[in-house]
């Protein structure tokens, strides 16, 4: 018997996470999530099952205070609410982060980093944040990266209706992500971009080749040989149907555009 029943009292995304997390809910277990699912709501809802939660935070959620929404903070500083387990909290890195979480407070730690020098030579410097940002990047950077890196490479098209096709180009950008992970851990040192070109240009050479011969258009027997025009016949998706005149296709008009002239009938 199911632990979660879709509600249409909360909202899509809560209903997701819990429907996701039947099976594991009521266990002490604690969830990541990123600002798409995070929210009070969902928090209330996951403490009510004995589960934790803590992920970055869209500052507009409902429930969220008017205070992280519409406060300003200099870099390093931080500002948080609490209310029973779940605190949110705002804080100015390079920009504003907002974070919920239900097993964490404001408290801010020090961290090392490295940082490399313009001479080549590397130094460490501390960085202070608070521990709920540094528990959610060991946690999911590998996705915030991830998502980062597919985006400078979108392959799905907003103007694209069919949601098959949506999910198909998700799918394989994906997959030549993972491909460039592998890669890369096996000493490969191209970067993203040559990585994709040069796969581009394999399956290129593979599949690119044209299932259609030549046309070759500048041969004088084809222009100026004997031909016999032919009506093209109909057929049952089009009474009218017509093709693109090889020759014509060829042209510019003034304005440096193709020109494009379709007709009725074609040689034989």
């Amino acid at each position: 018997m199911p632990l979660w029943n879709e509600s249409p009292n909360y909202k899509s995304t809560t209903n997701i996470v819990m429907t996701l997390l039947e099976e594991l809910l009521d266990k002490g277990y604690c969830v990541t999530l990123d600002n798409f699912y995070t929210s009070p709501e969902l928090a209330e809802l996951l403490l009510s099952h004995r589960t934790d939660v803590y992920g970055t935070l869209r500052p507009n959620r409902i429930g969220v205070p008017e205070e992280i929404k519409k406060g300003t903070l200099k870099k390093g500083e931080i500002v948080g609410f609490q209310k029973g387990k779940i605190c949110v909290m705002k804080y100015m890195d390079k920009r504003p982060i907002c974070i919920l979480s239900t097993v964490h407070n404001t408290v801010i730690v020090e961290q090392d980093k490295k940082r490399k020098k313009t001479h080549g030579k590397s130094e460490r410097i501390v960085s202070r944040k608070p521990q709920a940002i540094i528990d959610y990047n060991l946690t999911m950077g590998g996705v915030d990266k991830a998502d980062q890196c597919l985006s400078y490479y979108p392959t799905v098209r907003n103007q694209q209706k069919k949601y098959y096709l949506k999910i198909f180009r998700q799918i394989l950008n994906q997959s030549v992500w993972n491909s460039f992970v592998l890669y890369k851990k096996n000493g490969g040192t191209m970067s993203h971009l040559d990585f994709r070109l040069q796969l581009v240009e394999e399956l290129a050479k593979i599949y690119g080749e044209s299932k259609h011969s030549s046309q070759n258009t500048t041969s004088s027997d084809r222009l100026t040989g004997r031909h016999f025009p032919t009506h093209i016949e109909p057929t049952h998706k089009k009474k009218a149907p017509t093709k693109i005149c090889i020759v014509c296709s060829q042209k510019f008009n003034d304005k440096g555009q193709r020109v494009r002239k379709e007709s009725r009938y074609q040689c034989a």
